[in-house]
C-alpha cells in the first residue's frame, strides 16, 4: 500500500480516497494519482477535511493537469486561503448527483476567485463533455475570450477567465468533476438494464412502493402494466439473439419515447416489463400507449408474429395492497397470454 508523507504527516492512500490513521513512517513524496491524474491531496486529522497538496510538493518537472489557463505560470492562492475549495470532497459526499456537484463546484471556484466564468472539460470516448458556469453553452454568447475559446477544441482541463487558477487547485477541481461523473455512470448502471436503457427490477421494486405511499397519502391512482412478448423465442431460434435483442430495444425505445415524466418503465428480465402510470385508474386510458408499442415491435422485427400480451391493476380502484395489485396484474397477463395461444 503506498504511503506518503505530506505536512509531517503520514498519508495512506487506497485507489484516491485518503486514510489518515496509517502510522507507518516513509521517504516518499507526494506523486500523482494512476487512477485519475491528480496530484495526491491528505486529510487533516483533526477536521477530516481535505486539503490541497502545495505546489512544492510536486516534482519540478511535473505539470499537473488540469490547468488550462493560458498562461506559463499562474500563482497559487496562499495555502492556508484555500480552505472553500477543500470542502469540495464532503460537498461530492452531500450531492444527490455527480451533475449537482459540478455546476456547485463551479460555482464555488468562480466566487472563491472572483471568476467571471469559468469551464471544466472532461474528455470522453466519444467526445468531450463541456460544463460551464451558469449552464450556458459554450459560443452562444458571441466571441470568447482565447482562455475560453480554448475549451471548444475538447482538451480536458479548467478554463476560467480572468486565467488566475493555479494548476494544482485546477488539476484537483478537474479530478473531482471526472470522479462525480464516473459515480453517476455507477449509480446510472446500478439501476438499469443494459440492454434496454430502461429501470430493472430492482429500480421498479422501489419505485413500486414509493408510487404506493404517494397514492395513500395524496390520493394519486396509478396503473401497474405487465408486458410479456409472444413468440419470442421463435425470433432468437430462427433468427438469432442479435433480432431478438433489438426486439428488446425496439420495445426500450418506444416506452422511454413515449411514457411522461414521472412514469416508469422497467425491465423485470427476458422478455417481461412492467410500467407505473401515474394518474391513470383504468385500462382502457392505455390504448393509445399499447397501440404505439405494438406498432413499434412489427417495425423491428418484421415478417414475425412476435406480439404481446398484457395484465393491468389500477391501485387503489382495483386493490389498495401492492402485493395484490402485483399479483393481479400477473394473473390478467397470463390469462391474456393463454387466450392468445387458444388463437
Amino acid at each position: 500500500m503506498p504511503r506518503y508523507r505530506q505536512l509531517g504527516r503520514e498519508v495512506q492512500v487506497v485507489n484516491d480516497f485518503y486514510n489518515p490513521t496509517t502510522d507507518i513512517q516513509s521517504d516518499l513524496h507526494a506523486g500523482r494519482s494512476p487512477l485519475i491524474g491528480a496530484p495526491r491531496a491528505g486529510l487533516n486529522e483533526r477536521t477530516g477535511i481535505a486539503r490541497w497538496p502545495r505546489p512544492e510538493l510536486l516534482s519540478p518537472h511535473e505539470s499537473p493537469r488540469g490547468a488550462r489557463n493560458g498562461l506559463e505560470a499562474v500563482p497559487e492562492p496562499p495555502y492556508e486561503s484555500d480552505g472553500a475549495l477543500g470542502e469540495l470532497p464532503s460537498l461530492l459526499a452531500r450531492s444527490a448527483s455527480g451533475l449537482e456537484f459540478i455546476y456547485k463546484t463551479l460555482d464555488l471556484v468562480a466566487a472563491r476567485y472572483r471568476l467571471r466564468d469559468l469551464v471544466v472539460v472532461i474528455t470522453r470516448p466519444d467526445k468531450p463533455q463541456i460544463f460551464r458556469l451558469g449552464r450556458t453553452p459554450l459560443g452562444a454568447e458571441g466571441p470568447l475570450p482565447p482562455h475560453l475559446a480554448a475549451a471548444l477544441k475538447g482538451q480536458e482541463g479548467l478554463y476560467a477567465d480572468p486565467p488566475i487558477v493555479g494548476p494544482v487547485a485546477a488539476a484537483c477541481v478537474t479530478s473531482l468533476v471526472e470522479l462525480a461523473l464516473r459515480l453517476d455512470l455507477l449509480v446510472h448502471d446500478a439501476s438499469h438494464d443494459s440492454l434496454t436503457g430502461l429501470l430493472n427490477r430492482r429500480s421498479y421494486e422501489l419505485l413500486l412502493s414509493q408510487a404506493v405511499s404517494r397514492a395513500r397519502r395524496y390520493g394519486w391512482p396509478f396503473a401497474l402494466v405487465l408486458l410479456d412478448l409472444d413468440n419470442f423465442k421463435v425470433v432468437n431460434d430462427h433468427y438469432g439473439h442479435a433480432a431478438g435483442d433489438t426486439a428488446l430495444q425496439a420495445v426500450g425505445a418506444e416506452l422511454r419515447a413515449s411514457l411522461r415524466s414521472g412514469d416508469v418503465a422497467a425491465r423485470l428480465g427476458g422478455d417481461e416489463f412492467a410500467l407505473l402510470v401515474v394518474g391513470v385508474d383504468n385500462g382502457a386510458a392505455l390504448s393509445p400507449l399499447l397501440g404505439r408499442l405494438k406498432k413499434a415491435l412489427e417495425r423491428s422485427v418484421p415478417q414475425t408474429n412476435v406480439s404481446f400480451s398484457v395484465g393491468v391493476a389500477c391501485f387503489p380502484s382495483d386493490t389498495d395492497d401492492p402485493n395484490a395489485l402485483t399479483g393481479l396484474a400477473d394473473a390478467r397477463l397470463y390469462a391474456a397470454k393463454a387466450a392468445m395461444e387458444c388463437r
